[in-house]
């Protein structure tokens, strides 16, 4: 059992091992070499350790969904292959969620993907032996990596070209004897990736446009589409063998957002949004009909509503005739695959609507089987800056007087990060920066797999502590 303290949320790792191009003493010799990279597509699975040969420093450090490290080389041979999650505390899993051995033969690259949920996880392994060479053009590899999708044709045209029967490059399921595309060959220029299914040109995938670069050796993965955006079943984990980013479907709408009425001295709300132009916001060109949101009131919290990516304008009217822009922001990016919680914060304490703010927040919508996790945001506009606790308990047990803040110094609008807890009762205490006097408690039972905001607010009176359940 490894029980190694790590350093979570770091989104891609590299491979920390030794002995590349190592030699001999005795005859100075090169020992043989192979390359390695881990793809982290369980869709549900904590970040992950990855330990080779019983080593008590994982080979791979925290490795996160939807990233893969970068190719490293390793001696030839074979691996006792053991794949950790890991847990709220910080320490890995008590058993491997992997154990395999794994065979790495001379100068050939391996790709090792985590897949299937966490329940049922596997390893799948691809090997290259670095055929189809050819520096002024693209080196491309598509795997099937995503057991809930159906088995695909995937085409890879000019931008806007009619899909055929002759546009399909290849047909792909998830299964070990045709789950991998490639290595094939592709000028440089601009591409249109759709996937559909097998023997349909309805995409079920559509990447956009992309820029191919020539000498570029890609490895792309189609992994569950964890976004919780659009009806895709699939989005593109795209690695270079140093970096890995993530393609999201562009058929559908590709950002989620949702709003909060925060500001407790503040009447019902119409709040827009608008594509982002070069002129002066003027939300006398809406009426109550281009609301995003109609008549919301403090304090509640909207369902999402997905909309395009690019760059937005965003406003609210106290006045139900959108005469006047009581809040706004101008040139907002929304990015793709990105979900965000647009909070209107502050007060109307003396009429001034100047005091009063926009402000998002990047969504977490991904849950995983082993924790809850949860996200505390500073919204009250009356209280300066503050400690944050969350203690293991039930309220009428918790005492701070001994406890060391989660976060301190927390400043109006601040938030932490998405942290992980293991399933249970916390107690969330506020209290002044530097002080260990309770400003307010809240209590709240989480379960794994759930998703959480918890937020202070101002209340009538005094400050109040906001619960959403994410997963709801």
């Amino acid at each position: 059992m490894h029980t190694l303290k790590v350093i979570a949320g770091i989104a891609v790792s590299g491979l920390i091992l030794a002995g590349c191009e190592s030699t001999s003493d005795d005859d100075d010799t090169t020992t043989a070499q192979a390359s390695l990279r881990v793809l982290h597509a369980s869709p549900d699975a904590p970040a992950v350790n990855v330990y080779l040969n019983d080593a008590m420093t994982p080979a791979v450090d925290t490795l996160d969904y939807g990233s893969a490290s970068a190719f490293a080389s390793v001696d030839a041979g074979t691996y006792g292959t053991e794949v950790y999650g890991i847990l709220p505390s910080g320490a890995d899993t008590d058993d491997a969620v992997i154990d395999a051995d794994l065979t790495l033969e001379e100068d050939m690259e391996y790709t090792v993907v985590a897949v299937n949920a966490l329940a049922s996880i596997s390893a799948k392994v691809f090997a290259d032996d670095g055929s189809e060479q050819d520096s002024s053009k693209v080196r491309v590899q598509v795997a099937h990596l995503a057991p809930d999708a159906p088995t695909v044709d995937v085409h890879v045209t000019a931008p806007g070209a009619t899909l055929t029967a002759n546009t399909v490059l290849g047909t792909l399921e998830f299964t070990a004897e045709s789950d991998l595309l490639g290595p094939t060959l592709v000028d440089e220029g601009t591409y249109q990736i759709r996937v559909t299914a097998q023997g349909d040109t309805d995409p079920v995938y559509d990447s956009g446009s992309v820029e191919l670069t020539a000498g570029s050796d890609l490895f792309i993965g189609a992994i569950p589409n964890m976004s919780g955006i659009g009806s895709s079943p699939i989005a593109l984990a795209v690695s270079d063998g140093t970096n890995t980013s993530l393609l999201y479907d562009k058929n559908s709408s590709d950002v989620a957002v949702r709003a909060v009425h925060n500001a407790v001295d503040v009447p019902a709300v119409d709040i827009f949004a608008a594509a982002d132009t070069t002129s002066a916001l003027d939300v006398t060109d809406f009426t109550s009909a281009d609301a995003l949101y109609s008549d919301v009131s403090f304090p509640a919290i909207s369902a999402y509503t997905e909309v395009g990516s690019g760059d937005y304008d965003l406003a609210v009217s106290l006045n139900p005739d959108a005469a006047d822009a009581s809040i706004s922001e101008e040139g907002i990016t929304l990015a793709n695959g990105t979900s965000y919680t647009v909070f209107a914060m502050g007060t109307l304490d003396g009429g001034d609507s100047a005091d009063l703010e926009l402000v998002p927040y990047v969504d977490d919508r991904r849950s995983v089987a082993t924790a809850a996790k949860v996200r505390i945001i500073h919204g009250s506009a009356l209280t300066a800056n503050v400690d944050l606790y969350a203690t293991s308990g039930p309220l009428a047990g918790a005492v701070i007087t001994n406890e060391t803040p989660a976060y301190e110094d927390v400043p109006y609008k601040g938030n932490t990060p998405f942290i992980e807890l293991a399933a249970g009762t916390y107690t969330f205490t506020v209290t002044p920066t530097g002080t260990k006097t309770i400003a307010v408690q809240a209590e709240l039972t989480v379960a794994a797999g759930d998703i959480y905001t918890v937020w202070a607010r101002d209340d009538d009176p005094g400050v109040a502590i906001a619960v959403e359940n994410d997963s709801d």
